[in-house]
């Protein structure tokens, strides 16, 4: 029982950081409604942002990210029904005035949009119209990809490593402690018998080892 319950409190405490990176992702995306533009939208080089929509199924639409010359900013699309973005699809426009794609809804919810800056910074408006309405910036190819995945787990793996570590050194630590206190204990013992032999002396009439406090020996009653 006392083995098993720390490797339980180590899964308890590695499942702590899963349980804010797995719930996190649902609260951070901006809820579009459609055919209602976003305006003046900011996004930093490499930065990506999230977007949440309820579609309809077998419907079509159109998701327009739209960038003004001024910016240079390149950007790509991805769209999937979680926000990890493991798989989806994905439409690159390899140019600097937006990302255009033509998406059919495959259920009736939520689905979530990345809009990814492949390079620069700025400011842009994004919607979501019913229908083909532009033409895409590029084809929308599938995707899948697990690297917010590994994110997701990666602080789990490491307090989950570093505590088994630890669990398997106990033993050792044990040992040694056992270790230093049977050595204290000889020490201490040694310094109790050196002690009592201080208080030791020989009886010169007889030969016997007496306490040297005594007046007269206990063996022949000779005065000290």
């Amino acid at each position: 029982m006392n083995k098993i319950t720390p490797i339980l409190i180590l899964i308890f405490a590695s499942l702590i950081p899963l349980l804010f990176t797995a719930t996190i992702p649902y609260a951070l995306p901006t809820r579009l409604h459609l055919d209602a533009r976003k305006s003046t939208e900011h996004s930093w080089d490499w930065e990506v942002k999230l977007y949440t929509i309820t579609l309809r199924e077998g419907s079509q639409y159109t998701i327009d990210v739209d960038i003004s010359d001024f910016w240079g900013m390149d950007v790509s699309l991805r769209i999937g029904e979680s926000p990890y973005m493991i798989k989806g699809f994905s439409v690159d426009s390899g140019g600097y005035t937006g990302a255009t794609m033509h998406f059919t809804a495959s259920k009736t919810g939520d689905y979530y949009i990345q809009v990814k800056s492949n390079s620069g910074s700025g400011f842009y408006d994004i919607i979501v119209e019913s229908g083909t309405t532009d033409p895409a910036t590029g084809p929308t190819d599938d995707f899948f990809d697990v690297s917010y995945l590994l994110v997701l787990i990666l602080p789990s793996i490491f307090i989950l490593a570093v505590g088994l570590i630890i669990l398997k050194k106990r033993p050792l630590l044990r040992k040694k402690r056992q270790f230093i206190s049977v050595y204290q204990k000889v020490e201490n013992e040694k310094k109790d018998v050196s002690v009592k032999k201080e208080e030791l002396m020989i009886c010169s009439y007889c030969g016997s080892e007496i306490n040297k406090n005594l007046k007269n020996c206990p063996q022949c009653n000779t005065s000290l």
